[in-house]
């Protein structure tokens, strides 16, 4: 049994050695294989993961953005992998905690075959995200933090609606499933949450541990705010953002229901696109 651990990666090296350090400190890590798909850095980033001989390095071209990168991962590992083995997503810009992996392994195990998740702080301690809420209604996806905050006293919060890529472990059976990403339509964003609702659409439950948290810098509701700012061309056509149209269609067709399907494409104008153009007009 091995855990495979999965890190997307462009520029920002000093956020890449950080991560790797963590991983190194893990009082779990017998059976962890690091993988970093470096896709195509040009700040250091390739000579120095060369240098790393417990780092297996997975070169990209530059232009694979979060799933594209990930897909190339998953290439890659599903080579290699067998059935009992475990696949841990993480992200660059997190900081864990020695006891991490080992912490969310044995969560996973007592649980199996869900995949669980990790709950987001910041760098003092406060909680940023538990998870997201995904109203098929109204078409907004809210923070479980913001709508139930008694959750964050639960060690174990069951039936997600998805799970984020920042901090995530799956049973490599779930993955072999569902295979990859469609990095076409879900080039960056959504994509790690639309692979967890297929995932969970084969009959793996999607759990949060409150007990393995990963620490973020970001600041949401800033990047929020500043994403508001851009132009509106930019906001639904570049494949970076996170307003990219048809992306919205198809996470929205996805996480639907057949009665809210046929009324998709018209809550999409009035509830996404409408007030984008609001601001801008």
């Amino acid at each position: 049994m091995i855990i495979y651990v999965l890190i997307p990666v462009f520029n920002r090296l000093n956020l890449t050695k950080n991560i790797i350090s963590c991983l190194r400190r893990q009082s779990y890590k017998k059976n962890l294989r690091i993988y970093v798909v470096n896709d195509g850095s040009t700040d250091g980033t390739g000579d120095w993961l060369n240098q790393q001989c417990d780092v297996n390095t997975i070169k990209g071209n530059g232009s694979l953005l979060w799933t594209g990168a990930i897909n190339l991962g998953l290439e890659t590992l599903l080579k290699k992998v067998n059935s009992e083995d475990w696949l841990l997503l993480l992200n660059n810009d997190i900081e864990i905690n020695e006891d991490y992996v080992e912490t969310l392994f044995k969560i996973a195990k007592e649980n199996y075959p869900a995949a669980v998740g990790s709950i987001i702080k910041n760098k003092n301690g406060k909680i940023v995200s538990i998870g997201p809420k995904i109203n098929t209604k109204y078409l907004k996806v809210n923070d479980l933090y913001d709508v139930k905050r008694n959750l964050k006293y639960k060690k174990i919060i069951k039936n997600l609606d998805a799970l984020s890529g920042r901090g995530v472990i799956y049973p490599i059976e779930s993955i072999m499933k569902v295979k990859r990403i469609n990095q076409i339509i879900f080039p960056h964003y959504f994509a790690d949450y639309e692979l967890s609702i297929r995932i969970k659409k084969k009959g793996y439950s999607l759990l949060l541990s409150n007990e393995a948290c990963v620490y973020t810098n970001e600041d949401f509701k800033l990047i929020s705010i500043e994403r508001g700012k851009h132009p509106l061309f930019k906001k639904l056509f570049s494949k970076k953002s996170s307003s990219l149209i048809y992306s919205q269609f198809f996470f929205w067709w996805r996480a639907s229901n057949n009665i809210e399907r046929i009324t998709l494409p018209l809550r999409i104008f009035i509830f996404n696109i409408l007030p984008v153009l609001r601001k801008v007009l």
